[in-house]
């Protein structure tokens, strides 16, 4: 599936899961990153930068996509498929963290 395709489709998706996408400018100043997500005001935002290729945005939204819980949303196979295969690879954060 297209990029172009498969773009509109994860940000529909990001609607449903109440997180909001926008493309900003991202690489001002000492800012340097193809996007991220953060909670602003209460609300749960996707950001990400707006000059990034088709291919670049798709990729930074199924990283952050695949760490929420999509289950119940509707999405085309291909789509799913490469979200779960995602998942699966991302480490939990307890991985991260030392016992005290």
């Amino acid at each position: 599936m297209k990029d172009e395709l498969v773009l509109p489709l994860l940000e529909e998706a990001a609607e449903k899961l109440s997180v909001k996408v926008s493309y900003e400018d991202l690489r001002k100043g000492e800012v340097n990153t193809p996007g991220g997500s953060c909670v602003l005001k209460g609300e749960r935002r996707i950001i990400i930068h707006k000059k990034l290729h088709t291919r670049e945005k798709v990729d930074v939204l199924m990283e952050i996509l695949a760490e929420m819980d999509f289950e119940n949303i509707h999405l085309p196979t291909e789509i799913r498929a490469r979200l779960d295969k995602i998942k699966s690879k991302q480490q939990p954060l307890e991985a991260f963290h030392e016992p005290r």
